[in-house]
Order: C-alpha cells, then structure tokens, then sequence
C-alpha cells in the first residue's frame, strides 16, 4: 500500500505544488518591492531637484526684476506698484578693506526714507566723493539696488539667502537620491549619502549664488544650471560607486 500511495505521489507533478509554491512566490515578489522602491527613490529625488529649479529660478528672476522694472512716475510705470523709485542719499563714511590683490571700497550713505547702509562701489567712484556728498539712490522694493553720481553707477545686488539655501537643499538632496539609484548603491548606510549631500549642497549654494549675482541672460543662466547639474550627478554617481 506504501509503494502505491509513494507512486502515486511521484506520478502527480502537483503533489507537493501547494508546499513549494509558496518559497517561489515570494522569491518573486521580492524583485518587483526592490525595484518599486528604487523607482519611488528615483521620483523623490526628482521631484526634489524640479522643485529646487524652480525656486532657483523664481528667486533668479526676484533677484533681477527691478533691472527691467519702470521708473516710478513715468509713463511707462502708470499705476504699476512694484517700479523703481529715486531718491537723494547723503555720504557719511568711507571705508576700504585689502585682500589679496583686490580692494573692496565702501560708503555709507544716509537715505531720505531708511536707514543708512553700507555699499559698495568702484574705486573711480570712491575717489571723486566725500563724506557729506550727495549721491542719487535707486530704491526696489525699499533696498538700494543702484548708486550714482556725476556718470558713476554701482549696482548693489541683494542676495535673497534663503532662497538660495532652499535650492541647496533640495537639489543637494534629490542629487543625493538619484547617485545612489544610478550607482545601486545601499542607502541604509546613512553616514555616506551625508558625504555626498553636503558637498552637493555647498557646490549648488555656491553656483546659484554666482548664477543669481550675475545676472546673465536666462537661457545661459539656465543652460549653464542644468549642464552642473547634470556633471554633479555624474560625479556623485561615480563616488558612491567608489564606496
């Protein structure tokens, strides 16, 4: 009877299917969960650098604004609130600094409607001024973003900081996400994303503060964006590999 039923057995395939299904169903599984959670670290880290983008490219755009913006009062201004206002300051400091082989030149200069501030100008600029001469200010949104007098001018760029600390984080972040998904590379080490992330992030900081200062035209300034961009993710891929 034992041989029949051991004959039995052997001679149906599915015998012992329901036992030794189930090892292969969650081998199985296995790979699709491994490569969902790739594909979910790979949307993250994209969302992270679009929206960082994106607030480089507000914050680019705030910063240079007042560059096109109407004088207030003109024709062209008519009731638009947000335009370039003049107004008269009066110089109550020199300063200079030395370092390296550069020399920062600096006055202060008291307005009609703020506070005084600090602003820095060109040597020509510095030299043919003195302490009670009057400059002419041209006022964006209550900053000073041009001083002037008698054919000199010098732009004062205001760097919107956190902003650009945003788009450091953001961009330092999804870059992070993306090198190690490029490089399958185990994220559960925490300590190594954070050797990546940082530099990433100084490196982005760094560029949007140069991107944003300059104010070159927008499709060199975005180009030049997304080409470091693209070399920092290649770089960071190939040191994550490295690990």
């Amino acid at each position: 009877m034992d041989d029949v039923t051991d004959d039995v057995t052997d001679s149906v395939p599915g015998a012992w299917a329901g036992s030794l299904s189930k090892p292969k169903q969650r081998r199985k599984v296995a790979p699709v969960v491994r490569m969902g959670w790739k594909v979910l670290l790979v949307a993250i880290g994209l969302s992270a650098v679009g929206l960082g983008f994106f607030r480089f490219v507000d914050a680019f755009e705030a910063s240079g604004a007042y560059r096109s913006a109407p004088a207030c009062g003109s024709a062209e201004a008519g009731d638009v609130v947000e335009c370039v206002r003049t107004e008269s300051g009066q110089v109550t400091k020199k300063s200079s600094s030395s370092s390296d082989d550069s020399v920062t030149y600096l006055l202060t200069i008291s307005r009609e409607t703020a506070p005084s501030g600090e602003y820095d100008v060109g040597g020509a600029f510095y030299r043919d001024v003195e302490v009670g001469t009057t400059v002419d200010l041209k006022i964006w949104k209550d900053d000073v973003v041009w001083v002037s007098y008698h054919g000199h001018q010098a732009e004062q760029r205001n760097m919107p900081w956190w902003s650009v600390f945003e788009v450091a984080l953001l961009i330092g972040a999804g870059t992070t996400l993306l090198a190690y998904r490029v490089a399958s590379a185990d994220l559960r080490a925490w300590g190594w994303p954070l050797l990546v992330a940082v530099p990433t992030a100084v490196a982005t900081g760094t560029g949007c503060v140069l991107l944003i200062a300059y104010q070159w035209p927008f499709a060199v300034t975005l180009t030049l964006a997304i080409v470091s961009w693209l070399i920092a993710v290649v770089i960071a891929a190939t040191a994550v590999s490295e690990l």
